[in-house]
């Protein structure tokens, strides 16, 4: 097993139905030890976090936080 693999895959459809491994979801934890998500989708340079919204107090949902990698 790797400790660096995403928790979860992200996949799309192709145009003709095939799923295309496009992304990974990472669980991390924050300076104070609370975990957080992280979301990447490769081809789009795409970073985001998971977390709750502000004033969402459902926590089955998680909202998408764009971010911009340091350089």
């Amino acid at each position: 097993d790797n400790e660096k693999a995403p928790t979860h895959r992200v996949y799309a459809k192709s145009p003709r139905g095939h799923d295309i491994d496009v992304g990974g979801i990472w669980k991390k934890k924050n300076a104070e030890g609370k975990p957080y998500y992280t979301l990447s989708i490769k081809r789009l340079g795409y970073n985001a976090n998971l977390g709750r919204f502000p004033g969402q107090d459902d926590s089955t949902l998680q909202s998408i936080i764009e971010w911009e990698p340091r350089d």
